[in-house]
């Protein structure tokens, strides 16, 4: 028996201009569909940018917004210069943000998120400014070790990680061999330090030039910029860190406790 194809509606009769959704949003959910009806199969490039913004009427900007959300889902990855393709790991990363780092990374491993980091600078500080001195509560007169590193997640550059740190609780850390692996492992193994919690803040910015270049993305991307300070069972800072997140690479999580009205 010979399969009769069944007629597929047009991408531009799936755009409701007057419904709530935005229209990048109804764009990624027919993508979605596309692929799950295998218009285009595991590791195939999907039709070019240009091609689907006239399919479904749009700009091309809105056709970039639409495949971000399938490429933040793990659904679809950029290849830069090339084009965009259907992943073969459909896993979204996501971050928890109940998590310190350090926790947040030992997840990942569990579930064979795989993370390595290259150094791309560290060293030590001699007199830091108020805001660094403030968030790691030390005076003038301290000196921080820092720390820039690139971090990929599954081989593919995810996050720009700068971390500071008081070096008289971390002495060496900076010259430490192992800071392409975990940092909260070298933390835990060779200074017995474990923070218990973490004030988080969360930002959403236009990649810097330096931050383009080092994760190999277009300057439109949005990164968004975790920023966190760690803190040891006594109270006191162990990292102040800023973490630039390509924000079309990762999802974010957080549990909201209702408080009790009085």
């Amino acid at each position: 028996m010979t399969a009769v194809a069944l007629p597929r509606t047009h991408p531009t009769q799936l755009v409701d201009r007057r419904s709530p959704l935005p229209v990048y949003f109804q764009i990624a959910t027919d993508l979605r569909r596309r692929i799950a009806e295998g218009e285009w199969s595991t590791g195939e490039r999907i039709a070019p940018e240009l091609t689907l913004a006239r399919e479904y009427d749009v700009s091309r900007v809105t056709v970039r917004q639409g495949i971000a959300e399938l490429v933040k889902d793990d659904l679809l990855e950029r290849r830069r210069g090339s084009g965009t393709y259907v992943r073969h790991r459909q896993r979204p990363l996501v971050y928890d943000l109940n998590l310190t780092v350090g926790a947040l990374a030992s997840r990942w491993r569990d579930v064979h998120f795989d993370n390595r980091a290259d150094v791309i600078e560290a060293g030590i500080l001699d007199g830091p400014p108020d805001e660094l001195r403030h968030r790691l509560q030390v005076p003038r007169s301290a000196q921080l070790a820092y720390m820039v590193r690139r971090v990929f997640i599954n081989d593919r550059p995810t996050v720009l990680y700068r971390s500071w740190f008081d070096s008289s609780l971390v002495p060496g850390l900076e010259t430490s061999e192992r800071l392409s692996g975990s940092l909260s492992t070298v933390l835990t193994d060779d200074y017995g330090l474990s923070p218990i919690r973490s004030e988080t803040e969360l930002e959403v910015v236009r990649p810097t030039r330096e931050e383009t270049t080092l994760l190999h993305v277009a300057s439109d991307i949005p990164m968004v910029v975790i920023t966190a300070t760690t803190y040891l069972r006594e109270g006191r800072p162990l990292e102040h860190a800023q973490l630039a997140w390509l924000g079309d690479r990762v999802r974010f999580h957080i549990t909201a406790h209702i408080g009790t009205s009085v």
